[in-house]
């Protein structure tokens, strides 16, 4: 086995959910791990530390002057930690730009993940740090297939599906529909979601927003009165808090079914599936939890094993169906071999060190 280091850095999206599966996979092959990111992301992930040997905290609040200063700290740790590689869990942005500059003559190798293909199309810090970062990872095979990648940068994909569990478990009662994240017009159709809700005729169904929705923003409010006006508020459930760990693992496993509410031809579908995946699709692989997925995705080859699929007119009648084959769907996830954690972590491997 090899005994080196291997610093693992997020210093930009926060994107923690892609972390436990990297670490995981680097750990079984003797690694050490140095992480380097803000502390409040090891405070809401207390699983990391049963996989990181080093850590280095950044506070990137300051000034930019100060940022540049911590961005040189980073750097500093690498060398002085005689790093074998280091992995950008968010390969975008300034600060990233600077310590892949900072590191551009050094022989320490850098690896990133891209969690939008547009940074390939059109962004200027994107092109610097492609001097340094010469491989690639997206979270998805559709989006892979769909670009060409600038030339001398390999690419390829992996889904990071391990997540934490809980035995924490909810009392099963009303059958529970998620949305990963708070109530955001950008990011989800809400004007779509409401259309659709009302077809739900039966009480024994919720849908629940698992993220924080701030009553004081207009989305919010603006959602919070239209479901109020078509008589929604006991089955549409909000959070004005982030939840802790515990409580959304909780909330995902009680999960019969999980809804992006991306709709084509909607501000969603700017955001979604053309350039990025949604977050709900790695969270449905990786618990194994059906989605609801509207049938202009129903293409897209990765997602048709987890996926059932409704129109605008016929939510409703779907959702009936859906609710009684749930069970057979799961089935079929876990016996895919693309939804398999192992086999994903290995594909992960196999292009870290290659």
């Amino acid at each position: 086995m090899n005994t080196s280091i291997i610093a693992l850095i997020e210093i930009g999206g926060s994107h923690d959910e892609c972390l436990l599966s990297q670490m995981h996979a680097i750990k079984a092959t003797g690694r050490k791990i140095l992480l380097i990111t803000f502390s409040e992301i090891l405070e809401r992930n207390p699983e990391f530390k049963n996989y990181i040997a080093d850590t280095l905290f950044v506070d990137m609040s300051g000034s930019k002057r100060e940022r540049g200063r911590e961005v040189s700290k980073i750097w500093k740790k690498i060398k002085t930690s005689k790093c074998e590689k280091v992995v950008l869990n968010t390969a975008e942005g300034n600060l990233v730009r600077f310590l892949c500059l900072k590191a551009l003559f050094s022989n320490v190798k850098f690896i990133g993940i891209v969690h939008s293909t547009r940074k390939f199309e059109r962004s200027f810090t994107q092109r610097i740090i492609n001097k340094k970062v010469k491989k690639y990872f997206l979270l998805s095979e559709n989006l892979l297939n769909s670009i060409l990648p600038p030339s001398k940068i390999k690419v390829d994909y992996f889904y990071p599906l391990r997540f934490p569990k809980t035995d924490n478990l909810l009392e099963k009662g009303k059958k529970t529909v998620v949305i990963i994240g708070g109530v955001e017009r950008r990011r989800k159709d809400l004007d779509g979601f409401i259309e659709i809700a009302q077809q739900v005729k039966r009480d024994d169904v919720q849908f629940v927003f698992l993220g924080k929705s701030d009553p004081a923003l207009e989305d919010v409010k603006d959602f919070q009165a239209a479901i109020a006006k078509k008589g929604l508020s006991e089955k549409v459930k909000t959070y004005d808090h982030f939840l802790s760990q515990v409580d959304f693992i909780s909330q995902i496993q009680n999960a019969d079914l999980i809804l992006p509410i991306v709709h084509p031809n909607t501000r969603s579908a700017e955001e979604y599936f053309k350039s990025r995946i949604s977050g709900a699709m790695s969270v449905s692989f990786g618990y194994k939890i059906p989605m609801m997925l509207h049938q202009g995705y129903a293409e897209i080859e990765e997602m048709k094993v987890a996926s059932f699929y409704y129109n605008m007119e016929n939510f409703g009648k779907k959702l009936d169906l859906v609710l009684d084959t749930i069970d057979t769907k799961r089935a079929e996830m876990i016996a895919h071999p693309n939804y398999n954690v192992e086999f994903q972590e290995a594909r992960y491997l196999d292009f870290l060190f290659a």
